[in-house]
């Protein structure tokens, strides 16, 4: 449904109110239909803070880290380097689970380690000092953080450092983050908060494993309502393709899937 000129004049108003006047109307569409229209902007807003949060229910998120929601944040910051053209910082914890990017696989998402950056710093206070410092560099497509203890204050300033800077930040969180302290999902003040679970992988007629499929939920976004969608990344054609929404929380994707190439 297409909305009136001046719920569209009145949602830019807000957005200025709301600190964004910077980046409003910057945005990236996703190209998927059943996530733009799910997001008040048509698309990911730029200039602004995104958290993706792992799966709490996978007992191996622990040791490898949120292995899905880095893969959902890969796409992500892969999209916005094909957009602007610059390169993406990827702030780390040194040796910690989160320390095991491995560029190869990026770039079969479609981030090439030519625009890629890797800041691996000694702990996460250095690693959200990353983040900010990258936020506020203009010339960067993106900042993506990976960082075990962030609270309200520290999503603040790298909010503002993103609307300061016009640099999209992405932060990738375990799936504890925004519980310990009773804020529930909106503990970290993002734009957009997203949860990624991984699926059992596309059933194919060889064998072998099909395309990945991840459990997407937008748990939170400003002016906007949650949503979710059953999400499927085909590395041989790079294609990501969205499922009938599941609505009952069965995720049977055999009931019809209806598939949008990006």
């Amino acid at each position: 449904m297409s909305h009136t000129p001046s719920l569209d004049r009145l949602r830019q108003r807000i957005r200025v109110l709301e600190g964004s006047a910077r980046d409003a109307g910057r945005v990236l569409p996703l190209g998927l239909a059943a996530l733009d229209d799910a997001l008040p902007w048509g698309g990911l807003p730029l200039g602004c803070l995104h958290q993706v949060v792992g799966d709490a229910d996978d007992p191996a998120e622990a040791a490898t880290g949120p292995v899905a929601a880095l893969g959902f944040t890969a796409l992500l910051a892969a999209r916005l380097a094909a957009r602007d053209g610059g390169p993406v910082l990827w702030c780390v914890r040194h040796g910690s689970a989160d320390d095991t990017l491995y560029p190869p696989g990026l770039a079969q998402l479609g981030l090439p380690p030519r625009q890629l950056m890797i800041a691996r710093a000694g702990d996460d206070g250095r690693v959200l000092w990353c983040m900010e410092e990258g936020l506020r560099t203009p010339g960067l497509a993106a900042v993506v953080g990976q960082a075990r203890a962030v609270d309200l204050i520290a999503g603040r300033r790298l909010q503002l450092a993103a609307e300061a800077g016009g640099v999209t930040g992405l932060l990738l969180a375990p799936a504890g983050q925004g519980r310990a302290t009773g804020g529930g999902t909106g503990s970290v003040a993002a734009t957009t908060r997203w949860r990624v679970r991984p699926r059992p992988a596309a059933p194919v007629d060889w064998p072998g494993l099909g395309p990945a499929r991840w459990d997407v939920t937008l748990e939170r976004c400003r002016g906007g309502r949650p949503a979710r969608w059953t999400m499927e990344w085909d590395d041989e054609t790079h294609a990501l393709s969205v499922a009938a929404p599941l609505r009952d929380g069965s995720g049977d994707a055999s009931r019809g899937r209806l598939r949008r190439r990006a």
